[in-house]
């Protein structure tokens, strides 16, 4: 009895091989996730994602969850968490153990320092409205008023 499979037309015997999925690529990661190639890099030598296996031809094929970690790597970074920081969050998570007390002590320093870029953002748009209003006072300031008042803003309470 003929092996239906190979006694099948061409186009058929294709359609039934098993599709292995497309791997994604360093260009792919980096796209999905706008980072660059160096960013990439210095997240796999930190240890933030994990090596990338490699295809028969050698292109490096990351895990499929690789954009979305990348995408909460760079959310933490906006707010201000170290790369040693993230890595400790990500280490924890990834084994199933947050420590609720490290957690809540990282999220106290990070309200500390959103306070603090806060106020020296203010004083800061308090100059470029003055300026944007026409007002040149702060660039005649000579005693530079302004930068002690910016870094005023950003000393801890």
């Amino acid at each position: 009895m003929p092996d239906p499979v190979l006694s099948a037309p061409r186009t058929e015997r294709r359609a039934t091989r098993p599709q292995r999925p497309a791997p994604l690529t360093t260009r792919t990661v980096c796209e999905r996730a706008g980072v660059s190639r160096g960013l990439l890099r210095v997240y796999e030598r930190e240890g933030l994602i994990a090596p990338p296996a490699r295809t028969p031809s050698g292109y490096r094929d990351y895990p499929p969850d690789t954009p979305e970690r990348l995408a909460v790597i760079r959310g933490l970074k906006e707010v201000g968490f170290t790369l040693r920081e993230i890595a400790l969050l990500l280490d924890e998570r990834d084994a199933g153990r947050i420590d609720p007390a490290r957690l809540q002590a990282l999220a106290n320093e990070q309200v500390a320092l959103i306070d603090r870029r806060i106020a020296r953002l203010q004083v800061v748009r308090e100059v470029v409205a003055s300026l944007a209003r026409g007002e040149r006072s702060v660039l005649d300031d000579e005693e530079c008023n302004f930068v002690l008042r910016f870094l005023q803003a950003g000393e801890a309470s």
